[in-house]
């Protein structure tokens, strides 16, 4: 059976306090510190995570605003490229229509003075033929026969005019 000894359970309780005490003092102390040195390490590679995940953050903000102002400048300068080739081709059309109206105008001048010129000459040989054409019956008493040779003569004679 067991024994219950008054010495046995105080020697025991003696017994636990001091390696209680001793394993407090080299032992609970020192694995307490290094598991205090780790809580402090891992909670400052937390902090750090934080911020290096705050700066990413910040970081990538800037990136999104860089490249959404990239974007507006390719855009501007788009609408800027179009504008000045528009007016390009606006200037380049307007020079061409002045161009073909100045053609079309000087031409017209042309056609004009070609058409004054020929009337001209064809009232010189007009007037001449029918100079001509006096100084025939000038010469001549009037017939049917006659009516008829000067007409003949006056008809082969312009055709050696013109």
């Amino acid at each position: 059976m067991l024994d219950f000894n008054l010495y046995t359970i105080l020697f025991t309780i003696i017994n636990l306090l001091v390696l209680w005490l001793f394993l407090k003092h080299f032992l609970f102390e020192k694995v307490t510190a290094i598991l205090d040195r780790r809580a402090q390490t891992v909670q400052s590679d937390l902090d750090g995570a934080a911020r290096e995940k705050d700066q990413a953050e910040q970081l990538r903000q800037q990136y999104d605003e860089q490249l959404g102002q990239a974007r507006q400048e390719s855009l501007d300068l788009l609408a800027q490229t179009k504008a000045q080739a528009q007016r390009e081709y606006q200037s380049t059309m307007d020079s061409a229509e002045a161009d073909a109206r100045q053609l079309m105008e000087t031409t017209r001048k042309q056609l004009d003075a070609e058409r004054e010129k020929m009337l001209r000459g064809a009232r010189r040989e007009v007037a001449q033929l029918a100079l001509l054409a006096a100084a025939k019956v000038a010469q001549k008493e009037i017939d049917s026969q006659d009516d008829l040779a000067l007409v003949d003569s006056f008809l082969s004679e312009s055709g050696d005019l013109s």
